[in-house]
Formats: C-alpha cells, sequence, structure tokens
C-alpha cells in the first residue's frame, strides 16, 4: 500500500489540483471546449471567412499536428489503428459520419438513407463529387470497396470481419446502392460510417490501375486533403484539394509529424514547430495555460479506461500449463469485489481528473448506454462488501491471487499502482507486472497471454457496434471474447438488439438492458470515462468531436 499511502499525503496538492482543472473546465464551459457544436462537422466551415495573411509572401499557410502514430498503409480497410485513420481520414469521405457531440448521423457522401425493408439499407449519393484524379464518384465506388473487403483475405483486410453482416450489394443507379444484410441488423449505420475502421470510399478504377500493394502506398479518396509527401513513422503532408465538394480548405498544407512521447510534443508545440497536440499530460495544463501563445484544452472524448478479468485460458495457449490454469477471476464474487475495491474518481484524478466513472459496454453520450453506468451511480465504492465477497468466494486474506499486467508508462503506471493498493487493501494479493509499451502489445494484448487482470484505454471502443463486435449476431449467442467473456443467459436480449430494425424503442430498451447485464457480469469492468486534454497555439480554432476525438483537418481554422 506503499504507493496509496504517499498518495494520501500529498491529498492538498491533489485537491488542488482537481479544483484548478474542475476551475479550467468550468471556464471552458462558456466556449466550444466543453460544449462542442452539434452540427454537420464540416458544413460549418466557411472556406472564405478569416483567410489568413501568410507570414510571407509566396508561402504556404500550414497547420502542423503532432500525432503519437504514423499510418501502415493508405488504403482505409488495410489499416486498423484509431490513430493512424485519424491521418488518412482526411484524404477520404465516408458515407456519413457521427456528429461533434456524438447524438446523430450526419451526411456526407450518402446525402440520404432509408430501410426498403428489414433486410436492406438504400443509400443516395451526392451527385458530382471527385477523386483527386478528376475522375466522378459513383455507386460502384462504393460496392467495390465493400466487396473486396468482403472476398479478400483477413491478412490484407484487417476489417474483413466487421463486414461481414453484409449479405450482398445492388447498384440501382450511379448514385443509390442497396446493401442487404444476411438477417435484421440494427447496427448498419455505425458499422458503414466513420464510426467503424476502414470505411473510406475509395476510387475502383484506381485500385484496378495500381493493385492492392499500388493503393497501400497511393492513396485516392474525394477528401479535402491530397497526399503530398510521407514518411513512414516520420511525417505526412497533405496539400488542400482545390476542388473539394464542400469548398476548398481555408488553408494550403496540412501537416502530420509523429511524436509518440507526450513530453517531447508539448515541447514541439512550445518551440513553435506544431500548431495541435493531442494527448497531453494533465501536469502540463497549468504551464501552457501560462505561456503567450498556446493554450491547453480540456475536450469530452469516448476514450475509456477499462479492467479486463480473464476467465478462461485461450484455445491459443491451451497447451502453455502457465495459461492454461484455474484463474481467480472465473468467480463473478471476485469480479464484483474487484469493482467494489477501486475508487474510480481516485483513479480518474491519477490520470488527469476530467471525466466520470462508467460501467458496462458502452462510452457515452450515444443512448443505447444505460443512464446508471454513467457518473456517479457508476462508482461502486464499497471496500468493507469486497472483503466479504472474497472471503465468501473463500478465500483468506492474501490468498486471492491476481496477475495484474499493465503498461508502465504515464500515466498507465501510477494507475496501476494505485490499482494494485487498493486491491491489496481489500485482502488480494497483486502480481504486478509494468511492461513497457512495445513488450505488452507484442508479448501480452496480441497474443492473448493476460492472466487475472489487464488494464487498457481505447478512444471510439465504446460506440453501440464496437461494444458488441464479439457477439454473435447469426445464433445470437455470446461467444467468448478476448480476455473473458460476456453473460451466457442473453441470447433473447442480444436478439432483440441486432434485429429490432422497425421499433426503435425495443432497440434502445434491449441494448440498455444488454448494457447493464455486461455491467454485472464483470468480464469488462468499467473505470472511468475521460476528457482528452489538447495543447494548442492561439493562431487555432479546433473543436475535435466526442466520437473518437478524431483529427479532421477540414475543421481545423487559422485565426491569426
Amino acid at each position: 500500500m506503499v504507493f496509496l499511502q504517499e498518495l494520501r499525503h500529498l491529498k492538498g496538492a491533489l485537491l488542488l489540483l482537481v479544483l484548478l482543472l474542475a476551475l479550467g473546465l468550468t471556464l471552458m464551459a462558456c466556449g466550444p471546449a466543453v460544449e462542442p457544436d452539434p452540427s454537420d462537422p464540416a458544413d460549418d466551415v466557411d472556406p472564405d471567412d478569416d483567410d489568413p495573411d501568410p507570414a510571407e509572401p509566396g508561402e504556404p499557410v500550414r497547420v502542423t499536428v503532432a500525432q503519437v502514430q504514423g499510418p501502415v498503409s493508405w488504403d482505409p480497410p488495410q489499416d486498423w489503428g484509431a490513430q493512424p485513420e485519424w491521418i488518412i481520414q482526411n484524404a477520404y469521405d465516408y458515407l456519413f459520419i457521427r456528429s461533434c457531440d456524438g447524438t446523430e448521423w450526419v451526411p456526407q457522401l450518402a446525402k440520404d438513407w432509408e430501410n426498403i425493408d428489414d433486410l436492406t439499407w438504400r443509400f443516395y449519393l451526392e451527385e458530382g463529387v471527385k477523386f483527386h484524379d478528376g475522375s466522378e464518384l459513383t455507386a460502384h465506388d462504393v460496392k467495390h470497396l465493400y466487396r473486396r473487403i468482403l472476398e479478400g483475405p483477413q491478412e490484407t483486410y484487417l476489417v474483413h470481419n466487421q463486414y461481414q453482416f453484409i449479405d450482398y450489394m445492388v447498384v440501382q443507379d450511379d448514385y443509390t446502392i442497396d446493401f442487404v444484410t444476411h438477417q435484421p441488423h440494427t447496427l448498419t449505420m455505425w458499422q458503414l460510417s466513420q464510426a467503424n475502421t476502414g470505411a473510406g470510399i475509395t476510387s475502383e478504377a484506381h485500385f484496378e490501375a495500381v493493385g492492392v500493394e499500388g493503393y497501400h502506398r497511393e492513396p485516392m479518396g474525394t477528401g479535402p486533403w491530397m497526399l503530398k509527401d510521407w514518411s513512414r513513422d516520420e511525417f505526412a503532408l497533405f496539400e488542400a484539394n482545390p476542388d473539394y465538394w464542400r469548398g476548398a480548405p481555408q488553408y494550403d498544407e496540412l501537416m502530420f509529424r509523429v511524436i509518440p512521447e507526450a513530453s517531447t510534443r508539448v515541447a514541439e508545440l512550445i518551440a513553435g514547430d506544431v500548431d495541435l497536440v493531442h494527448q497531453v499530460n494533465a501536469q502540463d495544463y497549468d504551464r501552457l495555460q501560462d505561456m503567450d501563445g498556446v493554450r491547453a484544452e480540456w475536450h469530452k472524448s469516448d476514450r475509456n479506461w477499462v479492467l479486463q478479468p480473464r476467465s478462461t485460458v485461450d484455445d491459443d495457449h491451451k497447451d502453455d500449463p502457465e495459461l492454461n490454469r484455474e484463474y481467480t477471476t472465473d468467480d463473478p464474487r471476485i469480479r464484483k469485489a474487484i469493482e467494489l475495491a477501486v475508487d474510480k474518481y481516485v483513479l480518474r484524478d491519477i490520470a488527469g481528473g476530467i471525466g466520470e466513472p462508467f460501467r458496462g459496454l458502452l462510452s457515452h453520450p450515444p443512448e443505447e448506454g444505460h443512464p446508471d453506468n454513467y457518473g456517479p451511480s457508476a462508482n461502486l465504492y464499497d471496500p468493507d462488501r469486497a472483503r466479504e465477497l472474497i472471503a465468501e468466494a473463500g478465500y483468506e486474506p492474501g490468498e486471492a491471487t491476481l496477475v495484474f499486467h499493465s503498461y508502465e508508462m504515464h500515466p498507465y503506471g501510477d494507475v496501476s499502482r494505485v490499482i494494485e493498493d487498493m486491491l491489496e487493501d481489500v485482502g488480494f494479493s497483486v502480481e504486478l507486472h509494468l511492461l513497457d509499451q512495445s513488450t505488452m502489445i507484442t508479448e501480452i494484448y496480441r497474443p492473448r497471454k493476460s492472466e487475472e487482470l489487464m488494464i487498457w484505454a481505447g478512444i471510439g471502443i465504446g460506440n453501440p457496434y464496437f461494444g458488441t463486435f464479439n457477439m454473435d449476431k447469426e445464433t445470437f449467442e455470446a461467444r467468448r471474447s478476448y480476455p473473458g467473456g460476456y453473460p451466457d443467459n442473453m441470447e433473447e436480449t442480444l436478439n432483440t438488439v441486432f434485429t429490432s430494425v422497425d421499433d426503435y424503442d425495443a432497440y434502445i430498451e434491449a441494448f440498455q438492458r444488454l448494457d447493464m447485464m455486461v455491467a454485472e457480469d464483470r468480464h469488462t469492468i468499467g473505470l472511468f470515462q475521460e476528457s482528452v486534454l489538447w495543447g494548442m497555439k492561439d493562431r487555432i480554432e479546433y473543436t475535435p468531436r466526442v466520437p473518437d476525438a478524431d483529427i479532421m483537418g477540414y475543421k481545423i481554422q487559422v485565426v491569426e
């Protein structure tokens, strides 16, 4: 309990920090930082307004963004990472996207849509939209993208499994396409939108000309930015698309620089070498606010922190005696004791101090999430009851062992050490393994070798589609997900969730019931949904969307 005791000695300092952060958030409530504009994230941009004068005549006006990761592929379905997609998406458009506040669908290439029947979703495309090579987008391009994902190999198209709900597609005319699903499927909109990955619409003619490897290196989209230069793991430079169908971008060039370390990203911002920084560490908030020419802003996001308990060994590791064993967390009383042992507000404060506890499957605000699974009601902290549950499970204090894997980097390491102290305080014996990011990903996460507990945080994984990603939509059974599972008594609820295409109220009621079932089963233990701290120059105005907290260069405005 050493780390937690040290934390308590710093209680006064922490309270001061939290008050300062809360004051900052309260002040920002009057502006866009915490109240994003729910309107179309592109339609509110007037390219003719605030057109800046370049610093020197003839020089292009450039915005530089510091980003954690760069793209591996420029073909949307060949890359799966959220942050690389934030770069890729600037060259492409989607059929539709989620609004800034995450509450409704906003048209992009699809100007309208309707359900023809329980299986058929019809989309009407904008006319006159051009790819970067001047060729016109048609429904054949849309069909070609999804056909190659459906028919291509998983090892090439990482998103292959995410689109198997589609049975076939029918092009009615150049600007009308039908998607026909295998069965009634309520999440079709989520899966065809930017909320999924790999959904940027590509050019059939360009693909036929350059092939899968060529598209991997040479993007051809309809988006507001055209790739000018690129060095993997270093930078991506875009130039404005002057013929963009919604109006040319407000400035000339958009540069993404790959800078993995948060401290280095902030240093580059302070030095004036970048304009916008995502995921600034909370301890840099006051420093940036006190400096001339830069500022820090908290923005709500759908980034969730979760503990993932394991119930059974993964099928790939049944021959490994260290992994093929009985897990303490297979007992639902132990999983409940874990959640009751942790104070989610304390953990949130260690990570930055802005956000709310959550439980279950989903981020908020999508109304599919149960209202009691977000906010104060989602913090079930009760250490006395946790001790009772451990005893009811048959363990004396110190007997119930939890092998716990986490990242050593900030703030994961600090959050995990506090969790370790909280769990040991109620009677668990915790073996905490703090690993560097590469080791954690390659040796634990990807090969599915976590043991009793693993911690992770993700952006964009708490929407209704990704929340049900591992639930079988053909049999309506809860197949085991990595690394735990789902309740085994929810087939009827799943059936209602996935098939209520023509009954929205029944769909919402069933999804909220499903969200609570998963929360109570605790194969995923939600901790908190955090806001993200952004750093930016005063010359920049930008309000990121709540869904994904992504970087849309078209919406960044230069105001100097």
